[in-house]
């Protein structure tokens, strides 16, 4: 965060107000598990990238925040369990944990024209696995960002408070710098990135649905990615995925 001044207080009123209404910090640290289970993935990328014929959708995912881990279950096949840690995935056996597939560097083989690539299961266990990793540290992760601005946006009716932060950079995530929209409740409704391992028109407008109370933890349970110029979210839908089922284990 900046030093104390207008705009930063404004900032740290609105994150304030975020993690109440998320739970608060210390039961956001006491979750061990987040387990999701998709319902349906449709859009521009899953299709232009290959889902359904050069990688599968896992039919569970279990996010760890405090371990930086997602679970792929039965990913490719119901033989194999797909791992994201940090930036590293690897596919291994689920009888025997025998590791068939990994690196550790993954995010580098997305360099130049290779982003444009179909996704083999390792693509889309990185992609995927950052995502839902970030997604679920929010609002809390943001104490270790940089805020970059704090403006006011509408939509529709509703005023929201717009914070662009830059993420620390050992976060893997879409890219360093992104703008999460808060409504006076503290509810995230919007989040504005662009997703650099997609390609240079992936910025996206992400909005956060239909998010339900689990075991005390508002969980967005559907997830609609639309194009964006600017601030301007555009028709044509990048990603929107469903779940059907949402469970939090604490300690």
């Amino acid at each position: 965060m900046r030093e104390p001044n207008r705009e930063t207080s404004r900032a740290v009123a609105v994150l304030e107000r975020a993690w109440a209404h998320y739970g608060g910090l210390d039961a956001w640290r006491a979750i061990r598990t987040i387990r999701l289970v998709p319902d349906h993935v449709s859009g521009a990328v899953p299709s232009l990238k290959g889902a359904g014929r050069t990688f599968p959708i896992p039919s569970a995912f279990e996010v760890a925040p405090a371990e930086r881990l997602v679970r792929f279950l039965s990913y490719p096949d119901d033989r194999h369990v797909g791992i994201f840690q940090n930036g590293l995935v690897r596919i291994q056996r689920t009888e025997d944990a025998r590791v068939v597939a990994e690196d550790r560097f993954h995010r580098d083989s997305f360099r130049g024209l290779a982003k444009y690539r179909r996704w083999a299961p390792l693509d889309a266990l990185y992609f995927f696995g950052y995502a839902l990793l970030h997604y679920h540290s929010l609002p809390f992760s943001l104490a270790d960002a940089r805020l970059v601005r704090a403006t006011t946006a509408r939509t529709g009716a509703n005023r929201l408070d717009a914070l662009e932060f830059e993420l620390p950079p050992d976060v893997h995530t879409h890219c360093s710098r992104q703008t999460f929209y808060f409504d006076d409740t503290g509810r995230l409704v919007r989040h504005d990135y662009h997703a650099e391992i997609v390609g240079w028109w992936a910025h996206g407008a992400h909005f956060w649905r239909r998010q339900v109370s689990v075991n005390g933890f508002p969980i967005a349970m559907e997830r609609h990615v639309t194009l964006r110029i600017g601030r301007t979210a555009w028709p044509p839908v990048a990603l929107h995925v469903t779940f059907r089922a949402a469970e939090i284990e604490r300690d």
